[in-house]
């Protein structure tokens, strides 16, 4: 009986200490999956990381900019390779960037105008798998005409041909609006969705009467078809004051907003004109946009905005448009929210978490020390409560064990002396299991005592019962 209650104890013994193993545990698996994170984060980052970045036709303005970008990036960075693939505008970089696979350390981005709208066969929630990571330049909407054309505004393109770029470009949207904003129904237009090239090549031949395109000022193109052809730039009404034809347009359309292309912006070397415009012409301008998806880590999408931020007059100097390139714009007016890294970047000067809310941090660690100091004042009352318990069951037990240091004790006093022992032994181990008991040293003390005067009741037992065997067989 005695040997299975030791069994017992010893497997109670365990379950006790057992939890201090599994924090044990538990701590140094946390500990190791923290470093673990850690060093794949800090490998992950010493990976050369590949950019795809979708921009636009040849000729535009999209294209030399993003060349630039991606050789600035690579410069200042040396475990980044950007990539510069063309396309035919912002809504094919669009879809670019959302269906591009996710491969390891290689991320799209790409340039669009802040108007495009969502393609219609995309669904749930596609769009929120784009980010906007930084304003870029102003593209302004160039409406080009013959020089000897009779068109004067947008109402005068009923009946006209007219190039208004690729389908998967910016333009189209924008020039429906105009055309609906001044009456002029889809079909009584003949739109031709040409590229940026050939749209300049069916005006210089006389094949539309009308380009329309959002394009950034200075166009390789442009500056060609002005080179070589009798064009003029039309206006969108004749000025961008308040109460402008401009200003009602932006009432239904509040992407755009007004601008003027700049007298001789486009240059005329044959030298029998200075340049076009002869004065300032009236129109919209669209902001262009650099965007990602959401799955592009935070740490990169820091490097690109700040790398473009930080080395904006390099980049102008290459390319003047990206003079307009700023950290102070208004997230709420761009289609995308901001990618959480490029955030991190613009709002790096702002207040951190701690410094935030450091009365209210101090006030719950204050609280915390103090209820710590409850608590560790509660657990030494418990011990020490636990150990006055075990205190008594030595008191109890060195009154069991009393008559075995009388020499006249008999042999049924001894055997109730273990049955005692047996029961305070039940007792102690009961309340071991409901932790009413802690299992400590003391405890360990007590059972070693009681064990050893069960083995001393047992053989004062036996050294009584030979010594009576032997007083029977006495003569």
């Amino acid at each position: 009986m005695n040997t299975r209650f030791l069994r017992l104890f010893r497997k109670l013994g365990v379950s006790l200490v057992s939890p201090r193993v599994f924090y044990a545990s538990a701590m140094v698996a946390l500990g190791t999956m923290i470093i673990g994170i850690l060093v794949w984060w800090l490998v992950s980052r010493e990976q050369t990381q590949h950019l795809i970045l979708y921009s636009g036709q040849e000729g535009g303005t999209y294209r030399p900019l993003a060349e630039q970008i991606a050789e600035l990036i690579e410069g200042e960075n040396e475990r980044i390779e950007v990539k510069v693939r063309e396309s035919e505008g912002s809504v094919a970089n669009l879809r670019h960037v959302r269906a591009a696979e996710q491969e390891r350390h290689t991320y799209p981005l790409g340039i669009v105008q802040n108007d495009v709208a969502l393609p219609a066969d995309w669904q749930g929630d596609q769009a929120s798998t784009i980010r906007s990571l930084l304003p870029l330049h102003s593209g302004v909407l160039h409406f080009l005409v013959a020089a000897d054309s009779s068109i004067e505004s947008v109402a005068d393109l009923r009946g006209k041909a007219l190039a208004t770029g690729l389908p998967e470009s910016g333009s189209p949207a924008l020039v429906d609006a105009l055309l609906s904003h001044y009456g002029v129904p889809a079909d009584a237009v003949d739109r031709q969705y040409l590229s940026l090239e050939d749209a300049c090549a069916a005006l210089r031949e006389g094949k539309v009467d009308a380009l329309l395109m959002t394009m950034g000022l200075k166009s390789a193109h442009f500056e060609e078809l002005i080179d070589e052809s009798a064009v003029r730039l039309v206006g969108i009404g004749n000025a961008i004051d308040s109460g402008s034809e401009i200003e009602g347009f932006r009432l239904t359309y509040p992407f755009v907003r007004s601008a003027y292309i700049p007298k001789y912006a486009y240059r005329a070397p044959d030298g029998s004109r200075r340049g076009v415009p002869e004065k300032a012409v009236p129109t919209i301008a669209l902001r262009a946009v650099l965007i990602a998806h959401r799955d592009l880590p935070d740490f990169l999408a820091l490097q690109v905005a700040r790398t473009l931020v930080e080395n904006k007059p390099s980049l102008s100097r290459s390319h003047p448009s990206a003079a307009q390139i700023t950290e102070q714009f208004d997230p709420a007016q761009l289609q995308f929210p901001i990618h959480q890294g490029a955030h991190r970047y613009f709002h790096r000067d702002d207040p951190n978490f701690l410094r935030r809310n450091a009365e209210l941090l101090g006030f719950i660690l204050s609280l915390l020390l103090a209820m710590g100091g409850f608590l560790l004042s509660a657990q030494r009352w418990m011990i020490q409560r636990r150990k006055d318990r075990i205190d008594a069951y030595y008191i109890e037990l060195d009154k069991i064990l009393d008559p075995l240091y009388r020499p006249d004790t008999g042999i049924d006093e001894l055997r109730l002396v273990d049955d005692q022992l047996l029961e305070i032994q039940r007792r102690a181990i009961r309340l071991l299991a409901s932790d009413r008991l802690l299992a400590n040293e003391s405890f360990r003390i007590f059972q070693d005592l009681l064990s050893e005067g069960r083995q001393e009741v047992e053989k004062r037992v036996e050294d009584l019962e030979t010594e009576n065997a032997v007083g029977e067989s006495s003569p």
